[in-house]
């Protein structure tokens, strides 16, 4: 009897060791993020432009440490400086990228098998450096992002030649997700953030957040519509269900903050229209968000 029970509690430590090698979870990221991103790189032939977006599909564990599954979709298409011609488009709809997980409000992914590495500290002060010394915090402030202030970190240092660049606390630095922040020949641009195609940054030399970059996107922009598109106070809009569906409907404006949502509700098939007025709202871009059992559909709407 004796036996048995040293048995069990043995069998019971085994478990809990092997629990406790794979209870490191990848963290608070929010895993319907996108990150689009504009990037270029230049030879002596010419230049490649690839414009993409990061998404969180699945997970994994690496060693003993579970991160998110990190892939992108998009296109590409090179510059040939000889005939001043371009390419054809090469389009690619999920691509493997990387690893992604945070913890204690830093960012971490994974170059080597099985070695944790920092990607983002979002803890960091006025004064500390990054790439060896090669990039400095010079100035912290904040920004809105999904209507909560986020740290920005104003960096200063070689590659970018003077102020410009930043790392925004949980969306990533204005070069890209994964991209350095040294870049000479190769250079990107973090086109904006958005969490489940509801922009909450976008990069100021930029009027929207356009995340269809690709010919077979998975949000469809047919099943709603909203006429007339521009309004001036009212606007009808319009969507349709193939099959009985719990519905939520939500309007954005142009940084992801909500300006309206409607009751979530059981719809029935077919079309459905109400009449909607923002009269109140000033002039600009807005997102039109439909969520139902069919996916997620997007339409933009402007006010003038």
């Amino acid at each position: 009897m004796e036996q048995g029970i040293r048995s069990v509690i043995i069998l019971w430590l085994l478990l809990s060791t092997v629990s406790s090698l794979h209870s490191q979870s990848a963290g608070d990221i929010d895993t319907l993020s996108q990150w689009r991103v504009d990037s270029q790189l230049a030879n002596s032939y010419g230049v490649v432009y690839d414009h993409f977006k990061y998404f969180i599909d699945g997970d994994t564990v690496i060693g003993a440490t579970e991160y998110y599954k990190v892939y992108k979709s998009g296109y590409s298409y090179e510059y040939e400086f000889s005939s001043h011609d371009t390419s054809e488009y090469y389009f690619y709809e999920r691509k493997y990228s990387g690893v992604l997980r945070e913890g204690g409000n830093r960012w971490y992914t994974t170059y080597y098998p099985d070695e944790d590495v920092l990607l983002y500290d979002f803890t960091m002060n006025i004064g500390d450096s990054l790439y060896g010394g090669q990039i400095t915090v010079v100035d912290i402030d904040t920004v809105m992002v999904d209507g909560e202030p986020k740290k920005r970190f104003h960096l200063l240092g070689a590659g970018f030649g003077g102020l410009g660049e930043h790392i925004i606390e949980d969306v990533g630095a204005t070069t890209g997700l994964f991209e350095p922040l040294l870049f000479f020949e190769n250079t990107s641009i973090l086109y904006c953030y958005a969490v489940d195609y509801v922009p909450l940054w976008i990069h100021s030399g930029y009027f929207d957040c356009d995340l269809s970059v690709n010919i077979k996107e998975n949000v469809s922009n047919g099943s709603i519509t909203c006429y007339p598109n521009p309004f001036t106070t009212t606007t009808t809009i319009e969507y349709e269900l193939i099959e009985p569906s719990h519905v939520q409907l939500t309007i954005y404006n142009a940084i992801g903050e909500v300006v309206y949502k409607a009751e979530d509700r059981i719809m029935a098939v077919g079309k459905h229209s109400f009449t909607w007025s923002g009269d109140r709202l000033s002039q600009g871009l807005y997102y039109v968000v439909l969520r139902s059992e069919d996916g997620v559909s997007v339409v933009k709407m402007i006010k003038n």
